[in-house]
């Protein structure tokens, strides 16, 4: 077995509301310190853009060239690949104004993927909730969100067939799509291969059900329903609990040498990006953690079954 990926991280771990945005020059050179090879970027991450995302949508409305460019030459600079960039908006947003409006900037997204060479975007498939894309609501199983989440996920993914962009939805317990079950019938109803899978082990429990116990029998689950369809990678951890409480990377329950294991046995050609630290003196370790899993997990010798 082997894992040929590289280890990246999402640019939104280097945000915080203790201080504004960095530059481009200093986001590439932190996540260069810390051993990082690829990036997640978003551009509410970079002071260039200056965007501050809200609760409905995280893509901004239009996208400076001097941001694109920044973002261009730092990459180059420091050989650190943009491979994603977040194309999140509430999908399922109760107001279809705000849905329309995140199709209207995802045309302009999909123009800075191509210029910056990114061959995926992440989505939320979003939620009921109004204020917070990431928060569930009691409506979000029912016919109308799934409805209204479609309608944006297929409007999404014509949109990205035109620039060649490979989209890519995970599993999320507070968003509409909730568990495996719902994210295999999303990509089984679109039928497009620019419509692809992110596995993020974290984001699979739900409440009451973050227990070690659980881990591998959740993971083999996923897997067992779009294991092929994951093009990317997400390395977010879980805490022990009955709540939903998420940390850094080796912070929690996640077995990240079984997560290794089931993706090299399921053929995954993408890469790695941690999420979820929010530290930057934390994120060697996280990144050390990783990477040892990918050895032990991929070692023959080792049985993990």
């Amino acid at each position: 077995m082997q894992l040929s990926c590289l280890c990246g991280v999402c640019s939104t771990d280097f945000e915080s509301a203790a201080h504004a945005p960095y530059s481009a020059a200093v986001l590439f050179e932190k996540m260069k310190a810390r051993g990082f090879a690829a990036v997640q970027f978003a551009f509410s991450s970079i002071a260039e853009s200056a965007f501050t995302p809200t609760g409905q949508i995280e893509i901004p409305a239009e996208i400076p060239d001097a941001a694109i460019r920044a973002v261009q030459e730092n990459a180059r600079n420091y050989g650190i690949p943009v491979k994603v960039i977040n194309g999140t908006f509430n999908m399922a947003h109760p107001d279809k104004d705000i849905r329309e409006e995140g199709i209207r900037r995802f045309h302009v997204l999909c123009r800075a993927s191509k210029q910056l060479g990114a061959a995926y975007i992440s989505l939320c498939s979003g939620t009921r909730n109004p204020d917070n894309l990431w928060a569930p609501h009691p409506d979000n199983d029912t016919d109308a969100a799934w409805e209204d989440m479609l309608d944006a996920v297929s409007n999404c993914t014509r949109i990205a067939e035109q620039y060649g962009i490979v989209l890519a939805v995970e599993s999320e317990a507070s968003n509409i799509i909730s568990t495996p079950e719902r994210a295999r019938r999303l990509m089984d109803t679109i039928g497009s291969p620019n419509l692809k899978m992110i596995l993020d082990c974290a984001n699979l429990f739900h409440a009451g059900t973050a227990h070690p116990k659980n881990v591998r029998a959740t993971l083999d689950h996923a897997f067992a329903l779009y294991g092929q369809d994951i093009v990317l990678a997400h390395g977010k951890d879980i805490c022990e609990g009955d709540g939903i409480a998420f940390c850094g990377t080796g912070r929690g329950i996640i077995d990240f040498a079984y997560t290794a294991k089931l993706l090299a046995d399921y053929g995954f050609l993408g890469d790695m990006f941690l999420h979820g630290i929010y530290d930057e003196d934390d994120m060697v370790r996280a990144r050390e953690h990783w990477q040892t899993a990918v050895v032990i997990g991929t070692d023959s010798t080792d049985n993990l079954s």
